[in-house]
């Protein structure tokens, strides 16, 4: 199953892509997507009906004269995602304008949101919680932001509202802001409602600065890893973290040889799990996806059903499978697989991703504009049961003092098992 990226509008938003497009014929490319749409999708209509898009079509048509390319895209966007398939969307990346992206990282926390990263000249406001932008409470901008998504959860907008936040563009598009800088609403740990001043930069890395917690857990440490693990000798816990379903092993099935060459082996990494799990006392496994955003299952698939097989001859051994707000795509499908295979305890947040949902991305691309839309080419049925989410047996979700002590509630929550 191909991937889609939760992270579609973090690259969107990247300032290394920018250019500028004239002339577009709008007409020509939503008479085009009308059209391509409905063939190429698996079932675009199962939440609206297909008259339904073709007047949403026709409305945004009629009111683009004197409208921006931009807002035209973000129109598009926001008809494609009424009708429910979070895979299928409109990427505007060549009309965003890189000078026009706050220098701004938001971690959304059990108690709010949070900077976590700008640039060197904004240090101060590192570490503060955000409550407004230009006077309007962050709860009217997230509800907004979040109709550019097909939304199928709360989960799903806690992921994409803080990487959709910096655009100034998409923020002057709601009336929020324009395109130059917003003033910030600030609660510090001393103080509520500072007002800062935060102007839009083209940030370079060497330019940025990040907030510094005491010390980082072993999940945000190796966020970044594609596949990596700890065995805590002292806990006797084995913490197993798989962040991408992906590897040297799926490249090379896909034909690339030179991307494979960059990644780790999975084939490698299943038999360092299995050797750990033969030689140490393992008491507790956990096996965590709480950032996984999809790839292939197949791997993980076949990895579940040998460690299940384990555990079925080792039946004292207590296994926790972590899952979150960034858990989507094929990474719901391995989650649904350790459902169906293990009695693991099911520990975290709800998943952005449904069980039952479209995948397999191929894309399109509009003829003037030369925009490209994601569509799914095929749906995954993996339960009679039609949930927006899968729901953990143990909510836990980390605070901001959390992150910044270094905890991770989940392992201090196993550990007291």
């Amino acid at each position: 199953m191909i991937k889609l990226n939760l992270l579609i509008i973090g690259i969107l938003l990247s300032l290394t892509v920018h250019s500028q497009t004239k002339n577009i014929d709008w007409d020509a490319d939503l008479d085009y997507l009308a059209n391509e749409l409905p063939q190429k999708h698996y079932n675009f209509f199962t939440l609206k009906s297909k008259n339904d898009f073709l007047s949403g079509i026709d409305a945004i048509k009629e009111e683009n004269i004197g409208v921006s390319d931009f807002q035209v895209a973000l129109k598009t966007q926001q008809l494609i995602a009424k009708f429910g398939d979070s895979h299928t969307m409109l990427n505007f990346s060549q009309l965003l304008n890189p000078n026009q992206i706050l220098p701004i990282h938001l971690f959304w926390a059990s108690d709010g949101l949070y900077i976590l990263r700008t640039t060197k000249e904004n240090e101060k406001i590192l570490g503060c919680q955000l409550l407004s932008i230009n006077n309007i409470p962050i709860a009217t901008v997230i509800d907004s932001l979040s109709t550019l998504f097909a939304v199928d959860n709360q989960a799903m907008i806690k992921t994409l509202v803080p990487q959709t936040f910096p655009s100034l563009q998409i923020l002057e598009y709601f009336g929020f802001a324009n395109t130059e800088q917003v003033v910030l609403g600030l609660k510090t740990e001393t103080m509520q409602n500072q007002e800062y001043t935060l102007k839009s930069s083209l940030a370079k890395r060497e330019d940025l600065v990040f907030f510094k917690p005491d010390s980082i857990a072993f999940c945000l440490k190796n966020e970044k890893q594609i596949f990596t693990d700890h065995y805590y000798n002292e806990e006797k816990i084995y913490h197993i973290l798989y962040n991408k379903c992906f590897s040297k092993e799926i490249a090379l099935e896909y034909g690339n040889k030179e991307l494979a060459e960059t990644l780790p082996s999975f084939k490698e990494f299943e038999e360092k799990i299995l050797n750990t799990l033969a030689s140490e006392p393992v008491t507790k496994i956990i096996f965590d996806m709480r950032f996984n955003g999809g790839g292939n299952s197949a791997q993980g698939t076949r990895f579940i059903e040998k460690l299940a097989e384990f555990l079925e001859s080792n039946p004292t051994i207590k296994t926790y499978v972590v899952i979150g707000r960034s858990t989507f795509s094929s990474a719901i499908l391995n989650t649904m697989d350790f459902k169906r295979l293990t009695n693991a305890i099911f520990i975290g947040e709800e998943t952005s991703g449904k069980p039952n949902h479209f995948g397999e991305i191929k894309k399109l691309q509009l003829p003037s504009s030369k925009i490209s839309i994601n569509y799914s080419t095929k749906y995954f049925k993996v339960t009679e049961t039609d949930v927006n989410t899968i729901t953990p047996d143990i909510t836990i979700e980390m605070s901001f003092s959390d992150l910044k002590k270094g905890i991770d509630p989940i392992f201090e929550w196993v550990k007291e098992q």
